[in-house]
């Protein structure tokens, strides 16, 4: 407003209001930038909600096609694993938006930008090759949409091709995500949660790694072990647990498989002790490893029965792949051995058999039945009626084998009792051999050159067969030194816990499969680096040496593998219990480390009926505790674990200076 002349006259003009122009600019700029942020949150709410959904989904997805694998279910497995992709397009949507890219340029927000896309990257990994094994798999049970690999007793060796290829992508893949795992930075502030999940994804991807190298390094050899360059033969031989050898149950019943260009023929079966090596088990001559101190020299004249008594199997097979040619059958490229064990868990997987002798027969009642009722039910003199039942009982689960139909169950029935050396594995292959070893179903007794080591065996020496009753317990107690030495003591007690109702001796006294009575050989190791080193057994045991191989003292002997073992046998009663054991001295600083004093045990498996118990007791020098852990019982400066002795037990106690 502007005052003209004298008078007063207001005249209101137009003026130029230059707040206007701001207030303008400035809206549009705050709706710009709303709508940035609106824009910033929709797309980060969007790829944080994928990510989560994805996550979540993966995981479950590709643990239910796993558990679908293993349980059968191949279709509801392969569904599982599409879903498992579709879950990865959900993670992979998450990393592609440009919200995502915006946030990765600033700096503190790229690593974690990064990290998410590494993530993603190392679940579409894994979520490929599992569908690619999963196919793979399909084609090898004759679940998949193809032909069979394997039906009515014979191998496709065509279709086996191009499996090294097939397995070289999922070995790649498993690489690459690991390799995107181990990228992962999770060295800043608040990423302990990331670095608990990557550690949890990397170790449970290791199990799996190893299931594909292995079948990676067996493809290249397969179809030569199939007879693709010439007939391959190889000796199952079912071991009884009612005897036991250190390395198995007696080898009582034996099957040649033939593999010719992929057809498989069974030329040779039966009954060892009647039918393939009569009568009545005669020996046969052989040549065998030179070093192996159950037999005093070479070449042997025994029965095949007791190839199996040295508690390595790298020497045993070579012993029964001897006598077996000693018997004059053909040569064999390898031994097989399982026990009822795994022929029970094949029945699990693949479902009963019907037998006239026995009735319908599942892996829950096979042990009882073959095992237990089988000799009470023929007794001594019905001993051949027994065989061609249990005879009949093996061939029939071979023709439901050979039909290709339960191949691939069977195979991860039996494969889950390796552990506990119920399925063994030699073979002439230096190629498949180190498979074996690698797969750690080779049978091998070997310290394993740290901490302490068990090695403890039965054997029967009275051709009993009460060794199915036999309960066992293992208590090992060790005292340790601050200077990382320590005092062990392993003892093990065996129970010969046979029914009360039963004569203790049968038609020829204490011997023969009708007595209660048990002599047993036990077979005791001491670690490689153990000093002072002594076997206590009751009175009347004896300690019987190992003639014709160099003696260490006292009995001991070399193992032939540079182990030290000795031998000590006497008699248990029906419901009778025996206690050995060895004590010795370990070095110092076989238990310091520079955290302190950790005391570690490798306790190795026999393949028992009823597998036994270890307990571990070991007690700390003054002023150290145990470090407590889960399933630990802690007294004062003692700490004691137990285990199930199906699988070879690995012990770890940390102690620490008590506060």
């Amino acid at each position: 407003m502007r005052v003209q002349g004298g008078s007063e006259r207001t005249i209101y003009t137009p003026e130029v209001n230059l707040s206007r122009p701001r207030i303008v600019l400035g809206g549009l700029l705050i709706a710009l930038v709303g709508g940035f942020v609106l824009w910033l949150q929709a797309g980060l709410l969007y790829s944080i909600a994928s990510l989560a959904y994805g996550s979540y989904g993966l995981q479950n997805h590709l643990s239910a096609a796993a558990d679908g694998a293993l349980s059968g279910g191949y279709q509801e497995a392969l569904a599982e694993s599409e879903a498992a992709e579709a879950s990865v397009r959900q993670l992979q949507r998450s990393v592609g938006t440009g919200q995502v890219d915006l946030v990765g340029r600033f700096s503190g927000l790229n690593v974690a930008v990064d990290n998410w896309r590494l993530a993603a990257g190392a679940a579409s990994d894994i979520s490929q090759s599992t569908g690619d094994l999963l196919s793979l798999y399909g084609d090898l049970s004759g679940k998949g949409a193809g032909p069979k690999i394997f039906s009515d007793g014979a191998i496709d060796l065509d279709r086996l091709a191009d499996l090294p290829q097939r397995t070289d992508s999922a070995v790649e893949q498993l690489a690459s995500a690991e390799r995107q795992l181990t990228a992962i930075r999770a060295d800043t502030s608040g990423s302990g949660l990331l670095d608990r999940v990557r550690g949890k994804a990397l170790t449970e991807m290791r199990p799996v790694q190893q299931a594909v190298d292995a079948l990676a390094g067996i493809a290249p050899v397969l179809p030569d072990a199939l007879g693709a360059n010439g007939v391959r033969r190889y000796l199952v031989a079912i071991g009884n647990q009612a005897e036991m050898r250190a390395a198995g149950g007696a080898p009582l019943s034996l099957v040649l498989v033939e593999f010719d260009n992929g057809r498989i023929a069974i030329p040779i079966k039966g009954q060892t002790s009647t039918q393939l090596f009569p009568p009545l088990n005669a020996p046969v001559t052989w040549w065998g490893p030179a070093a192996n101190p159950f037999f005093p020299g070479n070449p042997r004249t025994a029965p095949f029965v007791v190839t199996n008594t040295h508690p390595n199997m790298l020497f045993s097979a070579q012993e029964m792949a001897g006598a077996w040619v000693g018997g004059d059958y053909p040569p064999i490229d390898g031994v097989v051995t399982l026990d009822l064990t795994a022929v029970s868990a094949v029945l699990d997987a693949t479902g009963p058999v019907e037998s006239e002798a026995y009735g319908t027969v599942d892996g829950s009642r096979l042990g009882q039945i073959l095992l237990i009722d089988a000799y009470q039910t023929f007794g001594q003199d019905d001993a051949e009626a027994r065989q061609a039942a249990n005879q009949q009982l093996l061939d029939d689960l071979l023709t439901r084998l050979l039909s290709g139909d339960d191949l691939v169950a069977a195979a991860q029935a039996m494969a889950s009792t390796a552990p506990g050396r119920h399925v063994q594995l030699w073979m002439r292959s230096p190629e498949l051999q180190k498979l074996a070893m690698d797969s750690g179903a080779a049978g091998v007794v070997a310290d394993p050159g740290t901490g302490d080591w068990s090695a403890l065996y039965t054997q029967n020496g009275n051709q009993s067969k009460v060794d199915v009753f036999q309960q066992r317990n293992v208590l090992v107690t060790a005292v340790l030194g601050e200077d990382g030495s320590a005092r062990v003591t392993q003892q093990l007690t065996v129970t010969n816990a046979t029914p009360p109702d039963r004569p203790a001796e049968g038609t020829f006294g204490r011997v023969g499969y009708e007595t209660m009575w048990l002599k047993a050989a036990y077979l005791m190791y001491v670690p490689d680096q153990a000093r002072n080193y002594r076997a206590s057994y009751p009175s009347g045991y004896t300690v019987r040496p190992f003639r014709n191989h160099p003696q260490l003292g006292r009995g001991w002997v070399d193992d032939g593998f540079g182990h030290r073992l000795i031998r000590v046998t006497g008699w248990t009663p029906p419901g009778g219990q025996t206690v050995v054991s060895v004590t010795y001295e370990l070095p110092a600083g076989t238990f310091a480390g520079d955290d302190g004093l950790r005391y570690t045990l490798r306790a190795e498996p026999q393949s028992l009926w009823i597998d036994s118990t270890l307990t571990v007791q070991v007690t700390a020098p003054a002023g150290w505790s145990p470090v407590p852990v889960r399933d630990m019982n802690v007294q004062g400066a003692t700490a004691t674990v137990s285990a199930i002795q199906n699988a070879p037990v690995n012990v770890d106690i940390a102690f620490e200076p008590a506060s």
